[in-house]
């Protein structure tokens, strides 16, 4: 798939990073056309994704931002050793997370973990 806008993002697995995830991944949400209430639910479900890759990895995570149209599509990753304990969306972040995205997805590998957030603008009613 071809992107018309991207962007990388390292960061230690540090939650004073969060804030940097969330303008990067709220100025893709402008760009793609998200309403405001889109765009802070495009932060709230990032919050929560990068949050729980943070949670169980010491080594940094890339984040890769991409705008295609009126789609935001937020791919987090960072390496995995198979003594970490996979990442999870624990209760009322997962109801979150599925609330207010169009898809997401937190896996994981043997040697990888990830996840994979994409949030679409909804069409504006023309009057």
């Amino acid at each position: 798939m071809e992107y018309d806008d991207e962007l990388f993002l390292v960061v230690a697995p540090d939650a004073s990073f969060l804030r940097a995830i969330r303008l990067v991944a709220a100025d893709a949400g402008r760009r793609a056309g998200l309403s405001v209430s889109e765009i802070d639910d495009l932060r709230i479900a990032i919050d929560e994704l990068a949050q729980a890759l943070m949670d169980v990895t010491e080594h940094r995570i890339v984040i890769r931002v991409a705008v295609h149209g009126t789609h935001v599509i937020v791919r987090g990753t960072a390496r995995r050793r198979r003594s970490d304990p996979p990442p999870r969306l624990h209760g009322v972040a997962a109801l979150i997370v599925d609330a207010v995205s169009d898809h997401s997805e937190l896996a994981h590998s043997a040697t990888e973990m990830w996840f994979v957030l994409a949030k679409t603008a909804e069409a504006v009613p023309v009057r």
